[in-house]
């Protein structure tokens, strides 16, 4: 009989272990997903935030320094991670639009395999997706412990763990561990100003909490004795909740933390500079569990860069876009390890940040700065009435996209080639917005994955 969502799962789950039979040990896999969450905004990647157990997981495993979100936008990455691939392909490009239920997920393979899969807190594809994907679900109120207590005895596991830090709003003073604001390090495309320092410092904060819950599981992984032949995954759904991060394009935005721990598998302190997709995460998990990668998915498995076994094709770019979340600003980027282009649909409006940065204490002191006339010609980029169609920049000489190079003529042939890339993604993925050009390039018509 043909596979259907509904067969899987009304498969009683006593049956599944038989699937397993004659069938090598598959692993485990733990994911724990933060939110609203920047690279490098780790202490072992460089920032002074107290973060014990996510640098043990550095530590012993692997950083990878170049992950992108295929959305600066919530539940439009999180789509991705389930399906492989960007988010207008599978009618998910709005913030809070549930799974569709006719989209298959990793999560389906899995289970299918034989896979117990649960999840705790913030999903974010609608109550129905955690219905019909989850054999396990539970609420922030319950404790980790709960699903390894419901975890049949024998079964491989995939487990999901979406974290509210360090998503606003702030609650200045309430935090387990507290980090001084002189202390903190102002990202660049930020001025640097008392209040921005206690806001950053509040961020700091949640992420420290967030850390303690992470060694939470990992200390019921040792005493489950379940640590050997577990795959544990940690990243961000997208950046940090400041402005000119969370829902832009640029890099504060959309380049979040990656890090991979499999006890045995992983060489301890390895550094990975490759760019990977968040699109690639599922490709990753069914190649790990010995499952064919469908050909729908749009992403690539890095699961050599986690073992240093069997070949890796880089990528030569990756790509992002932003759509509706509290208003509609349709953008489209594509990243090289040098170069960023961004195309910005509505280019007549100016930056409008997301409900909870409008709100925030930070935007406030922009706003402030920028009336006294304090801030510096590279911030005031946020203050413009209206921005370029075109965003171009050279990311080895101008890391914090601060200088457009657009209409620079020593960068036409890279502005050319970028277009053409960001159209033929836009071609092949079937996106609802008008590409930078007309009819696909040379490039486009091949299926996936993209040879990008």
């Amino acid at each position: 009989m043909p596979y259907s969502r509904r067969s899987l799962l009304q498969t009683p789950a006593a049956l599944a272990p038989a699937l397993l039979q004659g069938q090598p040990r598959r692993p485990n896999f733990v994911f724990l997903i933060s939110d609203d969450h920047s690279y490098p905004d780790l202490g072992a990647l460089g920032r002074p935030v107290r973060t014990p157990n996510l640098d043990r997981i550095a530590a012993e495993g692997v950083v990878f320094e170049n992950c992108f979100v295929s959305s600066p936008q919530c539940s439009p990455n999180r789509s991705s991670i389930f399906t492989g691939c960007t988010p207008h392909t599978t009618s998910t490009s709005r913030l809070h639009t549930p799974m569709p239920d006719w989209e298959r997920t990793f999560v389906d393979d899995l289970r299918q395999a034989g896979y117990f899969a649960g999840a705790f807190r913030k999903v974010h594809q609608g109550n129905a997706f955690d219905k019909r994907t989850w054999n396990f679900y539970a609420t922030a109120q319950e404790p980790f412990q709960k699903f390894f207590d419901a975890l049949p005895p024998g079964r491989p596991f995939f487990l999901h763990i979406g974290f509210t830090d360090p998503h606003r709003v702030y609650k200045r003073g309430r935090y387990p561990v507290k980090h001084d604001p002189a202390q903190v390090v102002v990202p660049a495309f930020l001025p640097d100003d008392e209040e921005i320092r206690d806001d950053l410092a509040d961020y700091y904060n949640a992420i420290s909490r967030m850390d303690m819950e992470v060694g939470q599981v990992l200390d019921l992984l040792k005493q489950r004795n379940l640590m050997e032949n577990t795959l544990v995954l940690f990243t961000g759904d997208n950046g940090m909740p400041f402005p000119g991060a969370k829902g832009t394009c640029y890099d504060p935005g959309i380049r979040v933390p990656l890090l991979a721990w499999w006890p045995g598998r992983t060489k301890p302190g390895t550094k990975q500079s490759e760019l990977i997709s968040h699109v690639d995460l599922p490709c990753t998990w069914l190649e790990a569990a010995g499952l064919p990668i469908p050909k729908r998915m749009q992403g690539r498995s890095f699961l050599p860069l986690l073992t240093g076994l069997g070949d890796y094709r880089p990528r030569e770019a990756v790509f992002s876009e932003r759509n509706w979340h509290d208003h509609f600003d349709p953008q489209r980027c594509v990243r090289t390890r040098r170069h960023k282009l961004i195309f910005n649909a509505l280019p007549h409006l100016p930056y409008r940040p997301i409900g909870d940065l409008r709100d925030s204490p930070t935007w406030a002191a922009y706003l402030r700065l920028a009336h006294q006339g304090k801030l510096s010609a590279a911030h005031l980029r946020l203050h413009q009435p209206a921005r370029p169609m075109i965003e171009l920049y050279d990311l080895e000489k101008d890391p914090n996209e601060f200088h457009n190079v657009a209409t620079d003529p020593q960068y036409a042939t890279v502005r050319e080639d970028l277009q053409r890339k960001l159209s033929d993604w836009m071609h092949e993925t079937y996106d609802f917005l008008p590409p930078c050009y007309a009819t696909p390039g040379a490039s486009s018509g091949r299926g996936w994955p993209l040879s990008l």
